[in-house]
């Protein structure tokens, strides 16, 4: 999900708290707004460590 937003935001890329909102009624609902938002982070950091994204300044986008 997190890949097809930020092809759909293109070169615009997305800041993390616009992920979390499009992704917030998918996340476990067990944990706090603050779990899911790191929880989120944590996810980017993987992809982003895994080459499948990128971040420049605060904006996220996908690797081309």
């Amino acid at each position: 999900m997190i890949l097809q937003y930020l092809q759909n935001a293109g070169s615009a890329g997305t800041k993390r708290d616009a992920i979390f909102d499009y992704l917030k009624d998918v996340l476990p609902k067990t944990k706090t707004a603050e779990q899911q938002e790191r929880m989120v982070g944590n996810i980017l950091v993987e992809m982003k460590e895994a080459g499948a994204i990128i971040l420049k300044g605060r904006m996220w986008y996908v690797k081309s």
